[in-house]
């Protein structure tokens, strides 16, 4: 098959790895794709340093068409221009699907294929995990522009189904992936314990987020403050940064007599497996701009149990008392959870091995692009 793969951004955030996964699986599995994405600037093929989906897609075996605006913003001349472009690029190029990933490139993506006179199917990925939000643009689209809807949950599947009035068989739930080759129970050496300023008996708990004021940090270090207490060898690993970094961590924790408890060496990128591979399991409070909760997922598939909070899909990812806890977050509870892990040596193998399990056999890449592509045939066949 020959499939176009639209994203209207440039930058390397949310949707953009899930769906540049998807593109190289189903590169490997023998078809012809092309993923068309934004630029970031004029340089090229792109800047050194950037993190934007052509510097990844190169890196990745891709050559990405970057001629068209997908811009991720409104703008009624790039919109009108990227149809009539697209039209015509899908017409010559002559594809037998078009993969459309967000709003909208759904919108620009949707009009141009129907535009080219011929049955060009459309399949939309809802990566967010929850119900699109219901407006006219999302209407059209799912109503007019739209041959197959994918969720990555089931409970945003019949959310959308129900909020635009899609037919059962226009829908299908397919969970996201992740690199399960990445991220294993192998990956990254302990050796990062000590980089960290760690110890190897250490009981170290994760979380990996934007340092934000909705990620529900006064919470984690309330917890953390009470679990310590009675796990005296417990740290805190904090993977991410943001603007309010010293409002939201280190003032607080400073204040709260948890300076040498908690650690954070900042965002990682190079180094993120060996970072996480430090970790013997995880807190997850709040989805964030990947609704879809990948940072869980890629735990999970190195052998970590979860504490989850019962917010978004988190739910859906973590199984409660097999591949982790899921909690109402308040300090207490979630005190109470790390002290159980920390504490219960044999719990968390068992847990561990859960977690493994059932990323391997649900959450694998390979598992996901098969999927996709019976999608494609079945809309072919029609």
């Amino acid at each position: 098959m020959k499939i176009l793969h639209l994203f209207s951004d440039w930058k390397w955030t949310g949707p953009a790895e899930p769906a540049l996964n998807l593109c190289v699986e189903l590169k490997k599995r023998g078809h012809d794709v092309t993923l068309a994405c934004g630029k970031a600037m004029d340089d090229y093929p792109f800047p050194p340093d950037s993190e934007s989906v052509e510097k990844y897609a190169y890196e990745r075996g891709l050559v990405p068409v970057t001629r068209f605006h997908l811009s991720k913003h409104f703008n009624l001349f790039k919109y009108i221009s990227d149809i009539k472009n697209l039209s015509v690029f899908m017409n010559d190029e002559a594809f037998d699907i078009v993969h459309v990933h967000r709003n909208q490139d759904h919108l620009v993506g949707g009009i141009a294929a129907r535009r080219t006179g011929r049955r060009l199917p459309i399949v939309r990925t809802n990566h967010d995990g929850v119900v699109l939000k219901k407006n006219l643009r999302n209407k059209y689209c799912l109503t007019r522009l739209t041959d197959k809807l994918i969720d990555v949950s089931e409970d945003a599947r019949v959310a959308d189904m129900n909020s635009f009035g899609l037919s059962a068989d226009k829908t299908i739930m397919i969970n996201a992936s992740i690199d399960c080759q990445r991220f294993n129970p192998g990956s990254g050496p302990l050796t990062y314990r000590k980089k960290f300023g760690m110890k190897d008996d250490d009981i170290v708990v994760g979380i990996i987020a934007r340092i934000q004021t909705h990620r529900r940090f006064h919470i984690l270090l309330k917890a953390i403050k009470i679990a310590s207490k009675k796990v005296p060898k417990l740290k805190l690993l904090v993977i991410g940064r943001g603007t309010k970094e010293k409002q939201l961590l280190t003032e607080p924790a400073k204040e709260m007599g948890l300076e040498d408890v908690v650690v954070h060496p900042g965002y990682r990128t190079s180094d993120y497996v060996e970072a996480v591979s430090c970790m013997d399991y995880n807190i997850f409070l709040m989805p964030g701009t990947d609704g879809s909760s990948r940072a869980v997922r890629e735990v999970m598939a190195m052998g970590k149990p979860v504490i989850a909070a019962d917010r978004g899909m988190l739910s859906s990812i973590v199984d409660n008392n097999s591949t982790g806890f899921v909690i109402d977050d308040t300090p207490e509870n979630l005190a109470e959870a790390t002290v159980r892990l920390a504490t219960d040596i044999e719990l968390r193998k068992k847990m561990a091995a859960a977690s493994l399990k059932k990323t391997q056999d649900i959450f694998s890449q390979e598992s996901m692009a098969e999927k996709v592509e019976n999608v494609y045939k079945e809309l072919l066949l029609k």
